[in-house]
């Protein structure tokens, strides 16, 4: 849990830096009106602005991340969704300090939703870039780990467990984290969901959801919910079945 939580605290890290140097880029380049502000104020407005911002966008997009997993909406819809809504009171911020306007008087302002369309587009960028940043850094901690061993026959990859943890009975997809749990405790580890299934080498279980691995000796019962299935697991967890997986389970026996 120790290395779960530097990990959180360095990601934050670098997340929150990026906000601030995107922040000083667009406020140098001073876009929709803002260069005719002096440099040093409108840098400092826009991080304040992005940095505001990032900390709407984070737990919306966790609440949206949950939204995609129990409806099965994809990753996509799910961030669209979370810019969408973080950016209006984002701009409501970001209004009644340009405008020095009263807060009912904000939303009676004609130009509200320009400078919300204005901040969709800040927003998607900085989406962009975050992107390309964790896109980039997550894969070459997976390449580090996977560096060829000096020993002539190296054991292959496996998951970053403690000692005890004991057999893995599903795998849960959180964000860039995979939640692992076993019989008696979890833990989070940060890889991504297709690198951890493929740690588990020739482990009998099926992916059954884009956010979900399950153990075939892990379930207790299958129950049909509309079109789809809910498994519960050991330890009262229950995970949905993705409609598009429904005919490999059948084929597997698990229905």
């Amino acid at each position: 849990m120790a290395r779960t939580r530097r990990g959180m605290a360095k990601r934050l890290t670098i997340e929150i830096l990026v906000m601030v140097a995107l922040g000083l880029l667009v406020g140098l380049l001073g876009p929709f009106g803002t260069f005719a502000a002096p440099p040093a104020q409108r840098m400092l407005s826009w991080v304040i602005w992005l940095l505001a911002g990032y900390a709407l966008f984070r737990p919306t997009n966790i609440v949206a991340g949950w939204l995609c997993e129990a409806t099965g909406l994809p990753h996509f819809a799910g961030k669209l969704l979370a810019l969408v809504v973080a950016s209006v009171p984002l701009t409501l911020i970001v209004t009644m300090m340009v405008t020095r306007l009263p807060f009912a008087e904000v939303l009676r302002w004609r130009g509200f939703w320009t400078m919300y369309l204005y901040i969709v587009v800040i927003a998607v960028v900085a989406s962009v870039v975050m992107a390309s940043v964790f896109g980039r850094t997550v894969p070459a901690a997976a390449m580090s780990e996977r560096a060829p061993s000096p020993l002539p026959a190296p054991a292959p990859p496996t998951l970053p467990l403690p000692p005890g943890f004991g057999p893995v009975l599903a795998l849960k997809g959180e964000d860039h984290y995979v939640r692992v749990i076993g019989a008696v405790r979890e833990e989070l580890v940060l890889m991504r969901m297709r690198d951890a299934i493929e740690r588990l080498g020739e482990a009998d279980g099926l992916r059954i959801h884009r956010s979900w691995w399950v153990a075939r000796d892990a379930v207790v019962a299958v129950r049909r919910d509309g079109r789809t299935a809910i498994i519960t697991l050991t330890g009262n967890h229950e995970a949905p079945v993705a409609r598009d997986m429904m005919p490999q389970l059948r084929a597997a026996g698990w229905l």
